[in-house]
């Protein structure tokens, strides 16, 4: 007989999760199936960790609208997962800076970048390169000058993953897991769906939903062509003697000189790391950390913050994330029976918008669609137009 749930979910990531305790919370029974041995194992454990607002290009233009509602869900979903699971998710608050370290790249901030940043809902603050020191004295002394991004936030991944999968297994929550269980397919009639694992085993519920980041689109037929994996590498470091946070900010910057570019990013540990990252290479589905990549990454640091280069790698991984051709997630329903719904493509974002989107997703199942989530939905809905493939690359 095959296991039966009101919801079963593909994927135990930041995303699969969030919306398991979300629709727990609503009186769902919920099945998690996920492939890998441990939940959270894939993109949400490989991430930096940023709650992004603005660095990332495509928090900008429609998603910030979804965007600004998770990030004011953020502290107080974290709070609700610490007082469940008993796991402290240390958050850092004091803000991005991201800095250009040449006159050409200052230039490139001013009349590229600020007018995409004024039109989102969020606070810039203009820097001088005094000002990018004073607030990170390690800063290069090539920085020309930077911005402030106040709002944005960074938080261990792994210590997320730890609170939100002890959260699933507390307060008697009507939520099952299946570990080590990959599923091939998925099918639907108008009374419901079927998981279909690929060993020959079935899960039956009302509804499911495929958050199985970078495996989505082999669940998910009719969008295959607009999802992608984008592969990326970073490493956590130690800077001798640290046991707390060694910097303020979470520091972001693009690096170019000749034909080389990079785009270093440092994101500090409450325990004194700091993890840097990242590369960005689509359509390329290896796990493999590669030398080349931590060379790319360690010669960005370098120009960035150059004491932070000689700081020992202590881990290197990579990761993949679940790309969109428009750089956008899909989250509805992808099926003509409403009973197959998508929450994937975060691309970088997943961390940041798993709130968000668990919200999204509960109010989909549920029917409780608020006037103000009406149009977030909109934003993400998948029978939108997508841009073509190659324009993705």
């Amino acid at each position: 007989m095959p296991e039966t749930c009101d919801v079963a979910i593909i994927g135990g990531g930041v995303i699969g999760c969030a919306a398991a305790r979300a629709l727990a919370a609503r009186g769902r029974t919920v099945l998690i199936v996920d492939a890998a041995d441990r939940l959270g194992s894939g993109a949400s454990s490989a991430a930096m960790g940023g709650i992004l607002t603005q660095t990332e290009p495509s928090c900008l233009g429609p998603l910030s609208t979804v965007i600004k509602r998770s990030r004011d869900l953020y502290l107080g979903w974290l709070d609700e997962l610490t007082s469940v699971s008993g796991v402290e998710v240390p958050v850092l608050q004091g803000g991005d800076i991201q800095v250009a370290l040449d006159e050409t790249e200052m230039r490139r901030l001013e009349e590229e970048v600020l007018p995409r940043w004024a039109g989102s809902p969020f606070e810039v603050v203009r820097l001088s390169a005094a000002d990018a020191r004073e607030l990170e004295p390690m800063l290069s002394e090539a920085v020309a000058g930077g911005f402030l991004l106040p709002e944005e936030l960074a938080l261990d991944p792994m210590l997320l993953m730890e609170a939100l999968t002890t959260a699933l297994k507390a307060g008697d929550l009507p939520i099952r897991v299946r570990t080590g269980a990959p599923a091939a397919r998925v099918t639907s009639t108008p009374g419901g769906a079927e998981v279909h694992l690929r060993d020959g085993e079935r899960v039956t519920a009302d509804v499911v939903v495929v958050a199985a980041g970078h495996r989505s689109p082999a669940l998910l037929p009719g969008h295959r062509a607009h999802l992608f994996p984008i592969k990326g590498e970073a490493f956590d470091t130690r800077p001798p003697g640290a046991r707390c946070y060694p910097l303020r900010h979470h520091v972001f910057t693009e690096y170019r000189d000749g034909g080389f570019e990079a785009f270093p990013y440092l994101v500090p540990r409450h325990d004194g790391r700091v993890a840097m990252g990242v590369t960005y290479e689509p359509y390329v589905s290896d796990t493999t950390a590669t030398a080349a990549a931590r060379e790319q990454i360690m010669r960005g640091v370098a120009a960035l913050m150059p004491a932070a280069a000689t700081w020992p790698v202590v881990r290197h991984w990579a990761g993949l994330r679940p790309g969109s051709t428009d750089h956008l997630p899909i989250i509805g329903h992808v099926d003509d029976h409403a009973r197959v719904l998508a929450a994937t493509g975060h691309s970088g974002l997943g961390i940041t918008l798993a709130p968000a989107t668990a919200e999204l997703v509960a109010a989909l199942i549920t029917g409780d669609i608020t006037p103000e989530l009406r149009p977030l939905l909109a934003i993400c809905r998948p029978d939108r137009e997508f841009v073509p493939a190659s324009a993705a690359a």
